[in-house]
């Protein structure tokens, strides 16, 4: 089966275009920015290196978008305008504080001055391991293989040429310093194999690139400080201008391929002579490499916008992390992945489906995360390829979680020592001093992040002693909450407030909800938190909303426009209302995520949304850390996930329609799930779960 033909690379690359006046997800208050924020870029599933049309727009520098973080979207302009196509990029994610786009790559004619102008698009498309567009005339495509970008440029006339302006860094220069940066020790030379090499210190870290062109009579030459130079190498230049090299040929057209790496010019070399293959081979390659990533997941359904939602959704969720093997950055050598910015956003659904579905993946994370703790002494939120680490008011710890998750998932060498070793260094940290001694952080948030990764490790190692320490620090989760059985109106609260972390699911669900009251106050708490009974919400579209948005004072649920809250749902569980689950589900399937540009709605951090919406199709949710998969309500006839070693889990839901969203009962090999729970180790040693599904009552 061609999986590749559900997916839609432009899925959440815009504004997001639907909103609702009536049914439950009216009730719902979107606080982030209406945008997705993913890009179609061309590039592989875990990819080192992506590559697309680059317009600098706000964040991934494809589209048309102002800087913005909540409200409605400024534009840069009405149509998308772009110098050529970019290298290395996030997807989903806001103000991460770097921005990559290196290596600007622009096919023009005539002189050098050309190459920083903007040009209307005037075609594009793409499709996994692919991008193509039209501008200024001149066609170009873009493919990838694991260590190199393959480029193809057409031109319709003579005197065509192609420049890699080296000197970006970053967005538009128009949007301030925040969102541009200058390369630092930068070395710029032509090699006797007419390749174009640089290097500079870009965010923090010094990367290595080489370009290579191939075509009839190719010659190779620099540009530095507004003009072509004739020498062959150069070190001094005015950084803030462009700077870099330009192929000519005598032909009509150019093959551009380029590579990077952090260990040296041999490796960027290496990267770029052995990519011998043609175009069209590459190309194809990366068309198959991903069909195999999509169809670890097979889903049967009469539902063809269904289809193209889910392997959208799956295709912008395995675009990170990045699998950097073999790399070094900032001391991390070796075992080395980039793109988790930020675990805040991936922890909860990006890290458990790669742990189910690619354990190869999952094995090279969780050997990235202990390097990280060794080398960094510690796990921070993010870790890219850049020595700017943000988020750090986001959460703690969250690498332990994840860790544990590994463990219960089996991957190898997440074992008990290992989360010993990584658990007693983060508590070493030097923030965690007032959590060691008196059990709190400023941020209160952080008191229920650490004491659920002290609980869930305390369940794996080995350590007497280590075992009683995390234990009794775990018991420090109760000072989170006030007496009204919410989260504390003491602390400042991110991206939220003490209604969106109320409701998250916590170690000890049973404690939790006897701290608020017990199980019918919880419930009432709930249902006032998803707007039960309660009057619809007006989103906020105005552009620069913060403070609009703040001063509504709602108090809900954010409707999958943000990671903060998206588990909140399954708190219903503990409180004998699975059919709650169902309806918001349901909602979530069939509304929260449409098709198109504006499908996502809100930024889709590094896969954070996209997960989140592929396990709630599947009927299944993770419980991130604990060992445990929580039941909810599928959207599929039949599903198959493929787990290692030739094992499965097939899903079966008997008599869904579109009004049977309800489960009526669930069973696991025969045998019923009661408390809508699952252990992770049996479900990892595959199985069949079959879902009855049945008619609910309306809920408003």
């Amino acid at each position: 089966m061609d999986y590749c033909k559900y997916v839609d690379v432009f899925y959440g690359n815009g504004e997001t275009d639907h909103y609702y006046s009536d049914g439950l997800s009216s009730k719902w208050f979107y606080i982030k920015a209406l945008c997705g924020n993913t890009c179609p870029c061309a590039v592989l599933p875990f990819g080192k290196i992506s590559a697309c049309g680059y317009s600098g727009g706000y964040p991934t520098g494809y589209g048309t978008h102002h800087p913005n973080c909540c409200g409605g979207i400024r534009k840069v302009s009405d149509v998308m305008q772009v110098r050529g196509i970019s290298h290395i990029h996030h997807s989903g994610t806001g103000t991460i504080q770097y921005y990559y786009n290196y290596a600007v790559t622009t096919p023009f004619y005539g002189d050098i001055s050309s190459i920083e102008k903007y040009y209307p698009l005037e075609s594009e498309d793409g499709r996994p391991g692919y991008y193509s567009m039209t501008f200024n005339g001149i066609d170009c495509e873009v493919t990838v293989s694991d260590k190199c970008a393959y480029h193809h440029y057409y031109f319709d006339k003579p005197g065509g040429r192609v420049a890699v302006d080296f000197s970006n860094d970053g967005l538009l220069k128009e949007f301030g310093e925040k969102f541009y940066a200058y390369a630092k020790d930068v070395q710029l030379e032509i090699t006797p194999f007419g390749e174009i090499l640089f290097s500079a210190v870009l965010s923090g870290v010094k990367l290595y690139f080489c370009a290579l062109a191939e075509g009839v009579n190719v010659r190779a030459s620099l540009f530095a400080d507004g003009k072509e130079q004739s020498a062959s190498s150069k070190y001094d230049m005015d950084v803030s201008k462009p700077f870099g090299g330009v192929f000519d040929s005598d032909g009509d057209s150019l093959i551009i391929k380029l590579a990077y790496s952090t260990l040296g010019f041999d490796q960027a070399k290496a990267d770029v002579r052995n990519s011998i293959e043609s175009f069209d081979t590459v190309m194809n390659r990366a068309y198959d490499e991903w069909n195999k990533h999509l169809s670890r997941i097979e889903i049967d359904t009469d539902d063809e916008e269904l289809k193209h939602k889910f392997y959208s959704n799956l295709y912008h969720t395995i675009v990170k992390p990045v699998d950097m093997t073999g790399e070094d950055i900032l001391g991390v050598k070796g075992d080395t992945v980039a793109g988790l910015t930020t675990l805040w956003d991936q922890y909860k659904t990006v890290f458990p489906l790669i742990f189910m579905v690619y354990p190869h993946m999952g094995e090279k994370l969780v050997r990235a995360l202990a390097n990280i703790s060794r080398t960094k002494g510690g796990i921070g939120c993010s870790f890219g390829i850049s020595d700017i680490m943000p988020c750090e008011e986001q959460a703690k710890m969250l690498g332990i979680i994840a860790l544990c998750d590994g463990y219960h998932y089996g991957i190898d060498g997440a074992d008990a020592s290992l989360i010993e070793e990584c658990i007693c260094r983060e508590l070493d940290r030097d923030d965690f001093r007032s959590f060691v001694k008196k059990g709190v952080f400023d941020r209160y948030t952080h008191i229920i992040d650490a004491t659920d990764a002290c609980s869930y490790a305390g369940d794996i190692v080995n350590d007497e002693n280590l075992r009683k320490r995390l234990a009794d620090l775990s018991e420090n989760w109760t000072k989170a909450y006030d007496g009204d059985g919410l989260m504390s109106a003491k602390s400042p609260y991110y991206e939220g407030d003490r209604y969106t972390y109320s409701f998250r699911l916590c170690a000890d669900m049973q404690a939790r909800v006897a701290l608020a009251g017990g199980r019918s106050e919880f419930a009432d708490k709930l249902d006032r938190f998803f707007g039960i009974g309660y009057d619809s919400v007006e989103q906020v579209l105005s552009l620069d909303a913060y403070d609009e948005i703040a001063s509504k004072q709602y108090h809900r649920f954010q409707g999958f426009n943000n990671e903060c809250d998206m588990e909140a749902p399954y708190s219903y569980i503990y409180v004998g209302r699975h059919d709650r689950i169902c309806h918001i589900v349901h909602e979530c399937v069939t509304r929260a995520f449409t098709t198109g540009r504006g499908a996502i709605p809100g930024n889709n951090d590094s896969g954070g949304l996209s997960s989140c919406f592929l396990w709630n199709v599947l009927g299944l949710f993770p419980k991130a850390g604990s060992g445990e998969m929580l039941v909810g309500s599928p959207h599929v006839k039949r599903a198959v996930i493929h787990l290692a070693d030739g094992k499965d889990i097939e899903i079966v839901v008997n008599n869904l329609t579109d009004e049977n969203f309800y489960v009526d009962s669930v069973t696991f090999d025969g045998n019923r799930v009661l408390d809508m729970i699952l252990p992770v180790d049996k479900l990892m040693a595959g199985g069949k779960l079959v879902f009855d599904m049945k008619k609910g009552d309306d809920i408003q």
